[in-house]
């Protein structure tokens, strides 16, 4: 079965397409349709590079250039003769799934988390859940997690027995770093490592990774890290893989230099894959702020590696951290979250034993070569309908 994936490839969605498209069973075949500014590097496969187009396919909406994007959409499609579409994220979802009802191909969406939930006002929360609607057409929906699926039902209006969930998943990191190289981008930025601050030997800190975007919650993330400060001034933090689509990145700066911790509160670029998981792997917890996830494989990258994780109490983060069981799910206050952060820095039993909870919660619902078989199953069964 050849399986087309198309959407703006970044961050974790780009993750996401890799590890499947790496480690799914040789039944399937794939093809790649990213944005034209994505410059990701090549997607692998048994160590061949996967056929990949760029098209007209931008984050910011563009009738014109949107409209080029479908047309050129469906001519690969046709070239191709993809059995089904996979679509990823707003954008994605709207010009692959349109070219696929054009072309009378099969489709699933990943939504990656909805549109909707990005609007910082109320009517574009409602223009936002009206293209989601008029999208959908005959798509399939495939949630990267449950409460993604739930959401896409109750709300967006997807019929159930139309609906399905597969939790994001990754190869396992504390095992197999070397694999993860072979499988995730190559930052042309990674090289720049010897300017970037590097944690010294015996260093604590804590480590997140996300863009400055609203999403992001960035200003709150800097507002619990001088919380924390003031009370533990030699903990540092690491915010990692700051770069692409980074709206707040100024405003993050002026707020880190107004508390004065230019040399406490580092922002790093897009490093290697491997890269940035060593300095997870080195952190003494994670921690994310955001309003709204998918299901966030940062997190799920962090309980591979044996982390604590402090999280805010929102969709995608409560599918991935039990309050109280391998970390904390918490209201967006920031009391709390210095609170909580502060009883695992001083507390190293509670914290090693959620440590432990993380690796053995991500060995049983997160590891990819145990999840892979379900995603192939989705797939077969929606081509077969």
């Amino acid at each position: 079965m050849k399986i087309l994936h198309i959407g703006n490839l970044k961050s974790g969605i780009d993750t996401y397409v890799r590890n499947t498209v790496a480690l799914a069973s040789d039944k399937f075949e794939f093809v790649i349709v990213n944005g034209a500014d994505d410059n990701s590097e090549p997607y692998m496969r048994h160590g061949k590079q996967v056929k990949t187009y760029s098209i007209d396919m931008y984050r910011a909406l563009n009738p014109v250039k949107d409209i080029k994007a479908v047309m050129q959409a469906i001519k690969i499609i046709k070239k191709e003769k993809a059995d089904l579409v996979h679509c990823h994220s707003a954008k994605g979802g709207v010009i692959g799934r349109f070219a696929a009802f054009l072309t009378g191909t099969k489709v699933v969406y990943t939504a990656h988390a909805f549109s909707f939930l990005s609007a910082e006002s109320a009517k574009k929360k409602q223009i936002f859940l009206l293209l989601e609607k008029i999208a959908k057409l005959n798509s399939y929906l495939l949630a990267c997690s449950d409460s993604e699926r739930e959401l896409g039902i109750k709300v967006v209006g997807f019929n159930e027995e139309k609906a399905f969930a597969w939790n994001n998943a990754v190869p396992d990191a504390d095992k197999g770093l070397t694999r993860i190289s072979q499988i995730s981008r190559i930052s042309s930025q990674k090289n720049e490592a010897s300017d970037l601050p590097v944690p010294k030997e015996g260093e604590r800190y804590i480590t997140s990774i996300g863009r400055p975007s609203y999403q992001k919650n960035p200003l709150f993330m800097v507002e619990v890290a001088h919380g924390i400060h003031l009370k533990h001034p030699d903990i540092k933090f690491y915010l990692l893989g700051v770069g692409f689509y980074s709206p707040m990145l100024e405003d993050m700066k002026r707020l880190i230099h107004q508390y004065d911790m230019d040399d406490t509160f580092y922002l790093l670029p897009w490093l290697s894959h491997e890269e940035t998981l060593k300095y997870v792997k080195g952190s003494l917890l994670y921690f994310m702020t955001s309003l709204y996830e998918g299901l966030p494989i940062s997190v799920i990258e962090a309980m591979s590696l044996g982390k604590a994780i402090v999280a805010s109490d929102v969709l995608g983060n409560k599918d991935c951290v039990k309050d109280g069981y391998n970390g904390y799910l918490l209201p967006l206050k920031e009391e709390v979250f210095v609170e909580k952060m502060n009883d695992l820095i001083e507390n190293d039993e509670k914290r090693k034993e959620m440590e432990k909870n993380s690796r053995s919660y991500f060995e049983s619902d997160f590891f990819i070569d145990n999840r892979i078989k379900a995603l192939e199953e989705i797939y077969t069964e929606v081509y077969n309908r």
